[in-house]
Order: structure tokens, then sequence, then C-alpha cells
């Protein structure tokens, strides 16, 4: 943790020094999620320097269909950083000078749009960048995943489906913030299925709870059996006999207990599929221990996109979960 603290102060100071809730006269940042500009002169780009930095941005996914990095990466020179290069969302602006003292890495936001996430990583020379870099690595992947999903919440909470919402608030004793585009196929007392159609791909919610009897209840084994049980009673395939359940043999899911709102969290990733049909896709979900009503709540969100990339499908997904919380 103490070699890290340098740079979580520089966080700590370049955050509060921005301040979104006053008069913004910038343009709004521009630029699909998951795509980050690098500025760094074309020799660095393809050499070492360019290599760490697509050791840490250019690593894969976890648990998606297919090989997805976690972040495009798009390269210029610092001569062609002008006009709609600096109004990206997520910039990583790199420079190598002799002049330089120390290696060092800073964190602006709002430089030069507002919802703009700024890295500055400067470095005497190649091998000390490439040493910063790789100090800092998991704490920039962070950065930029933690921004994009705030983008993606700042959405969410500013087109909330009320309806839904409220229903899920009044009934099911969860907050859960649905947008406005989603609409409810199920709606049992232990279950209920929201879903987003398009032509081309489906988006779903599933929100689901049961007696607590287990004190293993947010252990993995224990979760997937639960969500296979509700999913085999309540999803059929389109196939007779067929249903949605969990990829466990050639793919089994990512998971980990988080603090989520305060709470002790199982956050899991992975791929659904249908048993007796070959359909199948991403999920991600979260469970809660609700103990004031002695019962384990999970949120979940799934994709069906066959053959399509699916890495910021399942992360708006993702950033939809991140609202759920349970009623004291």
């Amino acid at each position: 943790m103490q070699k890290f603290m340098p740079f979580i102060l520089l966080l700590i100071v370049a955050t509060s020094s921005c301040n979104r809730s006053g008069f913004e006269t910038k343009p709004g940042a521009h630029g699909n999620a998951g795509n980050v500009i690098v500025v760094m002169e074309n020799n660095s780009w393809n050499s070492e320097p360019g290599d760490s930095l697509r050791a840490v941005f250019q690593q894969y996914c976890k648990a998606l269909p297919k090989e997805e990095y976690l972040f495009t990466l798009h390269q210029v020179p610092r001569e062609k950083f002008i006009d709609q290069n600096r109004l990206h969302r997520n910039i990583v602006f790199c420079v190598i000078n002799s002049e330089i003292t120390e290696a060092k890495t800073t964190i602006s936001r709002d430089k030069y749009a507002n919802r703009q996430l700024f890295i500055n990583i400067a470095a005497p020379n190649q091998k000390d960048f490439v040493n910063e870099v790789h100090k800092h690595k998991d704490n920039l992947i962070k950065l930029f995943l933690d921004e994009d999903r705030d983008r993606y919440l700042f959405h969410v909470n500013n087109h909330v489906n009320k309806t839904i919402t409220n229903m899920l608030l009044s009934k099911h004793d969860i907050v859960l913030n649905i947008p406005t585009n989603y609409t409810v196929d199920i709606n049992k007392d232990n279950f209920v299925w929201i879903a987003f159609e398009t032509v081309k791909y489906s988006m779903g919610i599933f929100v689901y709870h049961a007696p607590l009897t287990d004190t293993s209840a947010l252990s993995k084994d224990y979760l997937i059996a639960l969500r296979n049980s509700f999913l085999k009673e309540n999803v059929p395939g389109e196939l007779p006999g067929s249903y949605m359940s969990t990829e466990v043999k050639y793919y089994p899911p990512y998971f980990d207990i988080i603090n989520h709102n305060n709470q002790q969290t199982a956050y899991m990733q992975g791929l659904w599929r249908v048993e007796g049909d070959f359909m199948g896709g991403p999920f991600v979900s979260y469970s809660k221990i609700d103990r004031a009503r002695n019962r384990i709540v999970t949120v979940e969100g799934f994709v069906f996109n066959p053959n399509e990339e699916l890495r910021d499908q399942i992360r708006r997904l993702d950033a939809i979960l991140y609202t759920f919380d349970l009623i004291k």
C-alpha cells in the first residue's frame, strides 16, 4: 500500500481542485467508452514505452465469449494532439525528456472538456517511463474503469424509469435505478425480469431473492446453484425443454467479495448458456444478504448479441447494477 501513496495523494489533489458543480464553460468530453487516446511520439509508441502501455490497457477482459481488450487505444503524436483529440473523454499524455528530473504520474479532471480524465506520465528516459507505468498499472486501470462507470451512472441516474424503480422499491424492497428504455417481462414475488430489446440484441436484468437458510450464502458455489435454480424455472430457451444456465466447465465465473454501499457483496462475472440449445453470452451479478428480511438478494445483467463485441454492453449493465442497495 505504501508504494501507491504518492499516486493516491496526487489523485486526491487533482480531484479536490475540480468543481463540476460550478458554471461550466468547457465543452463536454466525447468519445466511446473504453477508448483511450495515447499522446506519444511514434518512436516511443513502437518501442518499450508503447509496449508497457499495451501490457496494461490491452489485457483481455474477464468473462466474455471472445477476446476483447480492457481498453481500445488510439495513439497520436504530440503535434497531432489538437482540435477534437483534446476533447476526448480518456487521455494518457506521455512525456519522455532528459530534462525531467524524476518520473511522475499526475491526474487532471476536466482539463480540456467536462467529464474528461487526463493522465500525464512523465519520465527522463524510456526505462523510467516503463517502470512508472508498471508501478501504477492497477491504479491506471481502475481509474479509467471507474471513470467510464461514473459516466454511465450519470446517464442512468438522469434517465430513470420511475415506474419500474418504484415497483422494485415497494414490492421487492430494493433500490435499483432502471433506465427509461427498459420494460418488465416478468414480475413474480421473488423474481423479476426487466428487458431492453432491439432487433439486433437483447440486454436483460434479473432480480431474485430467496430465504436465507445457508451460512455460506455468499459463496460462489451456492450462488451459482441459486442462479441456476431460478433461471431454470423462469427463463426458458427457444427449444422445448431448454433453459438458461451458467457455464462452469469451460469458463468458470470470476468471483469476488467486495464492499459495495458499505455492505459485503458477492460480485460475479461469467458466461451464461442455454441448456439444450447453442445460445449464450456474458452476465454480471451482485448479491447481498438482507438480514432485516432474512433473505439473499441478487441483481444481475446479461447480454445476448452473438458474434459481436460485448465489452461496453456488459459495462453499461454493470453500471445499472452498481445502483443496487437494500432498504434498511
